[in-house]
C-alpha cells in the first residue's frame, strides 16, 4: 500500500494468488470500507475476470461504472490502470 498526504491509495496488483481469487462481494467489502478520497487500484485482467469479461470492452466497463457507483466510488480507466476513487461526500 502506498499513501499520499491526506489520501489513503490502495494498489491491488493481480499478481498476488489470494488478490487474484477475490470477487466481486470482496470487491464491493473494499470499496465500502474506503476512507472518502481514498483510490484502489485493480489489475486490468483481473478486473476483467471479476465481471466476465476477458479484456475491458465498453459494456465491461459500463457494467463496472455502475457497481462503482453502488459502493460510492467513481471508476477512472486511464492509462491501462483501472481505478475506484472513494466518494468524499456522503
Amino acid at each position: 500500500m502506498t499513501s499520499t498526504p491526506g489520501k489513503q491509495n490502495v494498489i491491488w496488483s493481480g499478481l498476488e494468488r489470494a488478490e487474484a481469487q477475490m470477487n466481486k462481494t470482496e470487491l464491493a467489502d473494499k470499496l465500502d470500507h474506503l476512507d472518502p478520497g481514498a483510490t484502489l487500484t485493480v489489475e486490468q485482467v483481473v478486473l476483467a475476470s471479476l465481471f466476465g469479461a476477458g479484456t475491458l470492452t465498453k459494456e465491461a466497463i459500463a457494467v463496472i461504472e455502475a457497481f462503482a457507483l453502488d459502493h460510492r466510488c467513481i471508476f477512472a480507466y486511464e492509462h491501462g490502470k483501472p481505478s475506484f476513487e472513494k466518494d468524499d461526500i456522503f
